[in-house]
């Protein structure tokens, strides 16, 4: 059976068991979304610039080193502490301020998030795998769970808001009304459900105590909700075509026709 609790945010040795099944599961497929996110990178986007394609790429790139700096932690606790929590934590602050900027949020609240939760969890995840870790496990322990309801709040103002904008895009460009419309909004609602599953896993996990299931798992979350912005862009990449062939083929014809009555 897993563990009721693991604590697990200390370096307090191997995982063995069920527990180190399901965690080396969580970042393997972690890590095969992240080879598979950046075929999709290089393939969808053709202008290598701007804001978007970085903050992609970044939110990408941040997954490895997460994931590897867990499995260092979970199955190598030998190796120096440091190590693997400075893996963690170059990983983790591009996974999850990446994806915000993806999704257009708004830069204040990263800024926030940044300043109010990952700088204090960096320095408090090295304290508490340090050696002398004693006075950073309790705060650690409830920053930890601070840090990922707000992170989940997040997630949650910023889904609200890329509804609202790809509403507002779709009228501005006369997508509206339309069977493609109808067929966006309904995979975007589908899409912002299943990531709204996504983050209450972590937060159960994390409530729960289960931190290296929650570490772990936190990985496979972001690579899939990546996974899921993709078929977002991707369905809007397709009708923002369509409607500029049909734009583009209703020009021609009024041309013929101007040309036919000359």
């Amino acid at each position: 059976m897993l563990r009721t609790s693991d604590g697990g945010q200390t370096d307090d040795g191997a995982l063995s068991g069920p527990d180190a099944f399901v965690v080396a599961c969580f970042l393997a497929v972690a890590l095969y979304n992240f080879m598979e996110l950046n075929f999709s990178i290089l393939t969808t986007f053709k202008r290598r610039s701007g804001l978007y394609f970085w903050s992609f790429v970044a939110a990408t790139w941040g997954i490895p080193p997460y994931s590897i700096g867990f499995l260092l932690k979970n199955f190598r606790p030998a190796t120096n502490g440091y190590v693997y929590v400075t893996l963690i934590v170059v990983g983790w602050w591009p996974m999850v301020t990446g994806k915000p900027a993806v999704l257009r949020g708004v830069l204040i609240m990263i800024i926030v998030d940044a300043l109010l939760c990952q700088i204090p969890t960096a320095v408090l995840v090295y304290g508490a795998n340090s050696s002398n870790p004693d006075p950073f496990v309790k705060p650690y322990s409830v920053y930890e769970k601070i840090q990922v309801t707000v992170f989940f709040l997040q997630e949650m103002i910023i889904s609200g808001l890329y509804i609202f904008e790809t509403v507002k895009f779709m009228r501005a460009t006369a997508i509206a009304g339309r069977e493609g419309h109808r067929d966006l909004m309904r995979h975007l609602i589908g899409v912002s459900v299943l990531v709204v599953i996504l983050d209450i896993t972590i937060l159960a996990f994390e409530y729960a105590n289960l931190y290296s299931l929650q570490t772990s798992y936190k990985a496979l979350a972001y690579s899939v909700k990546l996974k899921l912005e993709f078929s977002i862009l991707n369905r809007l990449v397709v009708i923002t075509q369509d409607r500029r062939g049909s734009s583009c083929a209703g020009l021609q014809s009024d041309r013929r026709q101007q040309s036919a009555q000359q």
